[in-house]
């Protein structure tokens, strides 16, 4: 009995270590063997964008996250999704397009770990990779490749979760492409993610516990070298367990500086992830 409990507690910190926000990575990552399915669903919507002169935007964007442990301290992942936009121009009209988006494909690797004692730990990773066109038209792929790196830390201290996030892409085309989101057009881009989060059930683990909720709050901001600067606030309910997590998240403008694209009105997103 002794055993299991042990075994139990450890299976718990593993997934409490994990605390990944939605939109801001951490720099953990599944064993060698093990693997993680992270499907979501978001809703975007969109004001006007000054290039083009559409008035609004609604985007629907299925995206699937697979990542995988290929040696101790390094992982896999593959990024991939589509997307369904409805658009309305100056003059009422609406514009309905759909499309399947560039592939993500990176490397993390877990450059240092401390972990002090229970689950409290600080881990940082570094990710480089590339985005490779998805093959469809303009509006969903960029038709090039185009790499990015970046660097990844996480604290944990008890109930408080903690992950900072830097992450710059050379964009090496991207005309044409929708660039609402930011950071897919031909500019290059520089993102700079924060989450915090609070386990708010249960104050502690124990053998009986099977998982834990949290409430979330990330900074989410991007940069672009045409000058574009957009700061957005995310708040969020994320339960996790060993083999489970579920997350809810919404998006709202916080600081905009857009002369290139739509700003975002509002954004709300659901998921889930799977291990095995």
């Amino acid at each position: 009995m002794k055993t299991l409990s042990v075994v139990l507690l450890l299976a718990l910190a593993s997934a409490a270590s994990a605390q990944e926000a939605m939109y801001t990575a951490a720099a953990t990552m599944p064993s060698p063997g093990v693997s993680v399915v992270r499907p979501q669903f978001n809703y975007l919507k969109f004001g006007t964008n000054p290039e083009d002169g559409t008035q609004s935007t609604d985007r629907y964007q299925l995206v699937t996250s697979f990542q995988t442990g290929i040696a101790r301290a390094w992982s896999l992942t593959i990024d991939f999704g589509a997307a369904f936009e409805d658009s309305e121009n100056a003059a009422g009209n609406n514009h309905l397009d759909k499309g399947i988006e560039d592939i993500d494909l990176y490397l993390k690797y877990r450059f240092y770990k401390n972990d002090t004692g229970g689950i409290d730990t600080i881990r940082a990773a570094v990710m480089f990779g590339a985005e490779f066109p998805s093959g469809d038209d303009a509006d969903f792929s960029s038709d090039s490749v185009d790499p990015h790196a970046g660097v990844v830390l996480t604290m944990v201290r008890g109930r408080h979760g903690f992950n900072q996030e830097i992450d710059f892409r050379l964009n090496t085309n991207g005309a044409g492409v929708d660039n609402n989101g930011g950071g897919e057009g031909p500019s290059d881009a520089l993102r700079f993610n924060s989450a915090y989060l609070y386990r708010i059930i249960p104050d502690r683990f124990t053998s009986t516990s099977t998982g834990a909720w949290y409430i979330t709050a990330e900074m989410n901001g991007i940069y672009e070298t045409n000058g574009d600067t957009e700061l957005r606030w995310s708040p969020g309910l994320m339960y996790e367990g060993t083999e489970f997590a579920f997350e809810l998240m919404a998006q709202f403008p916080l600081y905009k500086d857009l002369h290139h694209r739509a700003e975002l009105d509002l954004a709300i997103g659901v998921g889930i992830r799977l291990t095995f």
